[in-house]
C-alpha cells in the first residue's frame, strides 16, 4: 500500500511539474506570436543595473528595434547596430550577438526563449501577470537566468530581471506598451542627417 502512495505522490508531483512547464512554455508562445504579428510595437521602460536607472522608449519590429533615452539612442536593423551616444557626439557601429541584443530589447529574450532558455512557471504574481523563469540551456552564456513577469491580458512583460554570469543582475520594467502600425525601415537605421556631427566610429 505504502508503495502504491508513494507511486501515485510520484506520479501526481510529475504531473504537476509538466503541466507547469506546459503553462510556461505556453505563456511565452503565446506572448512571442503576439509581438511577430504585430506591425510594431512601442513600449516605455526603465533599465536597472549597478546601483543606477534609465527610462527610455524602444519601437519593435519583428527583430529590427528603435531606442531613445537621455544618455543613447540605438538603432537596429536586424543586422547592423548603430548606437549614438550624445555626451560624445559619436556613433558606434556593430553587429550585437544574440544575448547582446536580449540585454536591451525586453522582447528579444521571449522571441528567443525556445532555442536558447529553458522555461519553468513560478506562479501568479497577481491577479493579471505570472511569473516565468528562464534558464539558459548553455550554462555559459552570458545571461544565466531571467525571470519575466507577463501581463496574461496584454501578452506584454511587466517585467524582466536578468542574471548574469558574475551574479550581476539588469532590471527592466516596462511601464506602457502598445501595438503599432507598420514603420519605414529608415526607422531603424541611422542616417548623417540624425546626428550631422557626429564622429561615426565602426566596429564591425
Amino acid at each position: 500500500m505504502k508503495k502504491i502512495l508513494f507511486t501515485l505522490c510520484l506520479f501526481l508531483g510529475m504531473a504537476a511539474s509538466m503541466t507547469a512547464a506546459e503553462s510556461a512554455t505556453a505563456l511565452l508562445d503565446r506572448a512571442a506570436n503576439h509581438y511577430r504579428a504585430a506591425k510594431s510595437i512601442t513600449a516605455g521602460y526603465t533599465m536597472s543595473a549597478d546601483g543606477s536607472a534609465t527610462a527610455g522608449s524602444i519601437t519593435v519590429s519583428g527583430t529590427r528595434f528603435y531606442i531613445t533615452s537621455p544618455d543613447m539612442t540605438v538603432w537596429y536593423d536586424g543586422k547592423t547596430q548603430w548606437s549614438y551616444s550624445p555626451a560624445i557626439n559619436e556613433v558606434n557601429i556593430t553587429e550585437p550577438t544574440a544575448e547582446e541584443l536580449q540585454q536591451v530589447n525586453p522582447f528579444a529574450i521571449i522571441q528567443a526563449f525556445r532555442r536558447a532558455y529553458k522555461a519553468s512557471y513560478m506562479g501568479k504574481a497577481n491577479g493579471v501577470t505570472k511569473q516565468v523563469q528562464l534558464t539558459a540551456l548553455n550554462p555559459r552564456d552570458e545571461i544565466r537566468k531571467a525571470i519575466v513577469t507577463m501581463n496574461t491580458s496584454t501578452l506584454f512583460p511587466a517585467s524582466i530581471v536578468l542574471t548574469m554570469a558574475g551574479n550581476k543582475t539588469i532590471t527592466i520594467k516596462v511601464s506602457s506598451a502598445r501595438v503599432g502600425a507598420t514603420l519605414p525601415m529608415s526607422t531603424f537605421r541611422f542616417e548623417k542627417k540624425k546626428a550631422p556631427k557626429a564622429q561615426v566610429v565602426d566596429l564591425r
